[in-house]
């Protein structure tokens, strides 16, 4: 009896090890995939047009509307939008917005993805403002988005806003703030896929007083860097700078601001050692700048700040402004320029960037762009694409729109970042081969 349940345990065992080698088995395996995200134009202006610079007329579009889920090829570089914001298909290459109206103003801003938490340090809600805050969901569902605007005046105001799903919703500024002249907004997501654009426009009675949008950044830091403004609108022009400024935490900061340019560096009388009040915007104007070229701006801080420089022209009697923003370090981009030729100004210790580019033409060049604390690279053709690229990890770029003259007006900066980085996302795959049988 005993030698009977020896064998039948040994029974069991050998069959149990010889189903290992019989019955079939699954090997997991992980596929990496890689891809870009899509991003966002916006399609708001007030009275001029609106043009969306993309890769090339292949490029994958639809705009963002109810009526429309569906992509299709752009047929054109520069794609015309009217109101509705434009959805572009993922690829390497950043797509840049820009709106402009013959003769009186320009504005630029970068396509991107949306972070889901925005940072808008400009605008107005002053009687003289027309400015506008356009909430993109780009998603298939409705979003909840959680706007905080501070002032120079006021407490900071919380609201929470829903933007249905594949459309927009546009925000007057001197509705979210009004009668204050300086402001900021934070645009937090906290559901669904929304970007935000900011567009600051201010005009008199019937003249115009300039419009440009406000480029967007990330976080508040410690640490803030402009990378570009100019130092002259022409001959019998007059240009003038004010810097804002926001310390959006519980703590006052103190700060020190710091100016870097070709011919050296200084802090203007008063901004060193400077206390901003918590949740308070300041608008302090720069003064007795008086450069050769174009120049940086450092805000060094013991809190988290954000800082901004509005620059504003007169030419015969006529106003326009820009709003230079920070911008985040350089590393690779390509810009889509759409036939135009801006100045490229880049700011650090040891600059060292490689410019490739092709011209309107179907040329293709490169240039090395080498300097210490400030320098730029002015093309003398009309640009569609250029990819900037440097190994130093603390340099930053934008660039410079500018056009002076009586019958000619344009002004803008714009920040040069990627509109949305490469994502990479990991896939279970079944091998099926283990599981066939001869």
């Amino acid at each position: 009896m005993r030698n009977s349940k020896v064998f039948f345990v040994l029974v069991l065992l050998a069959s149990a090890l010889g189903m290992t080698f019989i019955a079939p088995h699954v090997e997991k395996h992980i596929a990496t995939t890689q891809a870009f995200p899509a991003t966002v134009c916006p399609g708001f202006s007030s009275d001029g047009n609106t043009k969306a610079l993309l890769s090339g007329s292949g490029a994958r579009i639809h705009q963002i509307s109810p009526k429309s889920l569906t992509f299709k090829n752009a047929g054109v570089r520069n794609y015309s939008l009217t109101q509705d914001a434009l959805l572009v298909d993922g690829n390497p290459t950043t797509s840049v917005g820009i709106t402009y109206s013959g003769g009186k103003w320009l504005g630029s801003t970068l396509c991107n993805v949306g972070t889901g938490n925005q940072w808008f340090l400009g605008g107005s809600g002053a009687v003289t403002s027309k400015g506008k805050l356009d909430l993109v969901n780009s998603g298939l569902s409705d979003a909840s988005v959680e706007l905080t605007v501070f002032s120079a005046h006021l407490a900071p105001i919380t609201s929470t806003v829903i933007v249905k799903a594949n459309s927009d919703r546009i925000l007057l500024l001197d509705a979210l703030a009004p009668g204050e002249g300086s402001i900021a907004v934070h645009v937090l997501t906290r559901s669904g896929r929304v970007t935000s654009f900011m567009l600051d426009q201010q005009q008199k009675g019937l003249s115009s007083l300039g419009l440009d949008y406000v480029n967007s950044y990330p976080e508040p830091s410690t640490s803030v860097v402009i990378p570009g403004v100019a130092y002259t609108a022409g001959k019998g022009n007059s240009l003038s700078h004010i810097l804002r400024l926001l310390a959006p935490g519980a703590l006052d900061a103190t700060i020190k601001v710091t100016i870097h340019s070709t011919e050296g560096d200084f802090t203007p009388i008063g901004f060193d050692g400077r206390t901003l009040a918590h949740g308070k915007v300041y608008d302090l104007p720069l003064t007795n700048i008086s450069e050769a070229h174009p120049f940086s701006i450092e805000v060094s801080s013991d809190q988290p700040v954000l800082a901004s420089a509005q620059s504003s022209i007169l030419v015969s009697g006529k106003h326009e402004f820009a709003w230079a923003t920070a911008a985040t370090k350089l590393r690779q981009v390509t810009l889509n320029l759409g036939g135009l030729s801006p100045a490229f100004v880049f700011s650090g210790d040891q600059i060292k960037v490689n410019i490739q580019w092709i011209s309107e033409t179907g040329k293709r060049g490169s240039v090395s762009v080498t300097g210490d604390q400030v320098t730029y690279w002015k093309p003398t053709q009309n640009l569609i694409r250029a990819t900037l690229t440097t190994s130093d990890a603390a340099t930053y770029a934008n660039l410079i729109f500018l056009t002076a003259n009586s019958s000619q007006l344009g002004f803008s900066y714009l920040p040069i970042m990627p509109g949305a980085s490469l994502e990479t996302s990991t896939l279970p795959i079944m091998d099926a081969r283990v599981i066939s049988r001869e």
